[in-house]
């Protein structure tokens, strides 16, 4: 009865007796903020027998279905997506519509599967990266994430600084870059964590605003139909990139989820929902304006909600990279403390951010993205090729031979997306599992 009390973390604060022992539950200090100990001491003798370690949340978390589908529609409501969904205007709307459906229900499902598989194991996303990769691969991964989770949040608010600064001309970028900067960090120092019924609150109120806008646009003519460069690989591609972007974040939340439905169905719902809409209306604009979000929005009729859905989707998007990438740097350095490195991240990102050259913007999304597809794409098909073969955790500190492998898909992946053959996310994670499923068979 101990060994599966231990295996699964099922008791709750307190103390329980199980025959001559009594068992509590006490904060683990070599895992702050990660899991705790189970302390079994002897009720006759009083002696401390044994310390396990157990993650937290091991039975099933509390967050709730409609918390989790709002998390996930506000970090898909955001001018990032809007302004991707422009490039794919050139196609028309029945080849772009397409494109965006297509691209989003691959992207999703490896969000949601990435997600499901941290509530399965009740760990977070990294912990679950060093499931197949070892405790030194992980890290490295988490490394990797922690910097693209700044980028993401150097994103944000370079794109909401634009925008505010396009209604506001008389406002210079420093002072609205450095305004936003203080907001994210504030938001996340004093909510903590991204689950709470204010960044709810804030979600439906974006929705409300982004039909606002969405009725402006509406009832113009529909352009676009050139091609101009882009093919229809290329924009599936450019649907896929934004969830699988936040694939490395998903198993933060979801393995907070209390059922298999809040944890993969609300982020494929949600996100999937969201990110279609505001990729919809991308291209819209683009094609009845023949501009972007951000002059769509220096020109709208409604300069205030159109300000407003800037500052609040900047705010619920950058919370979560900055609270994830928090997350993950705890995995490469243990902090009893999870607010030091949210200040830290949050003070290198608003940095970078207020000296960011405005200009260089669009190609370097174009590079972020295809970055972060070439690092993460590989890494979580391993990932999943292991979950469904079901097999054991990696005890090694590096699991070399998956490691090569995906070394091996990442250098595809760019050759894949340098020369236009087909889906590069598609192919990448071909070639992986064309790998790993032999070799793996034989151990």
């Amino acid at each position: 009865m101990c060994d599966s009390l231990i295996k699964t973390g099922c008791w709750r604060k307190g103390r329980l007796r199980v025959g001559s022992f009594s068992l509590t539950r006490e904060p683990d200090p070599d895992n702050a903020g990660v899991g705790t100990i189970a302390v079994f001491i002897n009720v006759f003798s009083g002696s401390r027998e044994d310390v396990f370690f157990a993650p937290e949340g091991a039975c099933g978390g509390n967050m709730k279905k409609n918390t989790m589908l709002l998390l996930w529609m506000g970090a898909a409501i955001a001018l990032s997506e809007i302004f991707t969904g422009g490039l794919i205007a050139p196609l028309g709307f029945a080849k772009g519509l397409a494109a965006i459906l297509i691209g989003h229900i691959i992207g999703t499902a490896l969000l949601a599967l990435g997600g499901f598989i941290s509530f399965s194991r009740k760990e977070n996303a990294m912990d679950s990266v060093a499931f197949s990769l070892g405790r030194g691969g992980g890290k490295i991964v988490a490394l990797c994430n922690v910097v693209q989770l700044i980028g993401w949040t150097i994103v944000m608010i370079v794109q909401g600084g634009s925008a505010i600064t396009g209604i506001l001309p008389d406002v210079s970028f420093t002072f609205v870059a450095a305004l936003l900067s203080v907001c994210v960090l504030a938001w996340a120092l004093i909510f903590g964590s991204p689950a709470g019924w204010i960044n709810s609150v804030v979600v439906a109120l974006l929705v409300i605003l982004c039909g606002v806008l969405f009725s402006e646009a509406a009832g113009r003519s529909f352009a676009g139909g050139s091609g101009g460069g882009m093919t229809m690989a290329l924009a599936i591609e450019l649907s896929i990139a934004m969830p699988v972007s936040w694939l490395p974040l998903a198993g933060d939340y979801s393995r907070k989820a209390g059922t298999p439905m809040c944890a993969a169905g609300m982020p494929f719902i949600g996100y999937f929902t969201a990110s279609t809409l505001m990729y919809v209306f991308g291209m819209y604009i683009a094609s009845v304006g023949g501009g972007d979000i951000f002059t769509f929005i220096a020109s709208s009729r409604f300069s205030v909600p159109a300000c407003a859905v800037v500052v609040f989707s900047t705010l619920t998007t950058a919370f979560l990279d900055l609270y994830s990438a928090a997350v993950s740097f705890t995995q490469i350095v243990k902090v009893k403390n999870e607010r030091l490195p949210i200040l830290a991240i949050g003070l290198l990102s608003g940095l970078v951010s207020v000296l960011f050259p405005v200009a260089r913007y669009e190609a370097f999304l174009e590079e972020f993205l295809v970055a972060i597809g070439m690092v993460f794409v590989p890494v979580y098909a391993v990932l999943f090729l292991d979950f469904f073969m079901k097999k054991p955790r990696e005890e090694k500190t590096f699991a070399w031979p998956r490691i090569l492998i995906i070394l091996a898909g990442m250098i595809a992946y760019r050759l894949f997306t340098l020369y236009e053959i087909w889906i590069p996310t598609v192919m990448s994670i071909i070639l992986v599992a064309a790998l790993y499923i032999p070799a793996a068979r034989k151990r």
